[in-house]
């Protein structure tokens, strides 16, 4: 589902050539269009957006809700690891099995948590649960 077909309340929301970024308390909802190539190119606006919104990432959680199929280059989003590890979690919701790969190469590139999610729900749900001091 997407983010604005959501009973999620979006506080704002900014979009890039390739992505919409929906801003919902302290979760950065990000939705890349179909039929992307996301690189380090495409990935720095979104990264720019959301440091824009949240001066404080460490309290940000990052939800890649993938309602599009699209192609990553995980090398280039290597590098921007650093950026990415600010964020206090990292998720991503699948709706079947297309994005499986792209999620597989971002765990091994990144090598960080990613844990995947099957509805923004559950998503937000869990990163609430982590800020009150609970597990994911």
């Amino acid at each position: 589902m997407k983010t604005p077909q959501s009973n999620l309340k979006i506080a704002n929301e900014q979009h890039t050539d390739i992505a919409s970024i929906y801003f919902v308390e302290n979760f950065a909802i990000v939705e890349i269009m179909a039929n992307t190539i996301l690189g380090k190119n495409g990935l720095t606006p979104i990264l720019d957006a959301i440091e824009n919104e949240y001066k404080d990432l460490s309290k940000v959680h990052y939800i890649s809700n993938r309602t599009e199929v699209y192609c990553l280059k995980p090398v280039e989003i290597k590098e921007l690891k650093d950026r990415i590890d600010l964020f206090r979690s990292y998720s991503v919701i699948l709706y079947g099995k297309a994005g499986k790969t792209n999620l597989d190469f971002e765990r091994m590139f990144l090598n960080k948590p990613i844990i995947k999610y099957h509805n923004l729900e559950e998503a937000i749900l869990a990163g609430q649960v982590q800020d009150r001091g609970g597990f994911l």
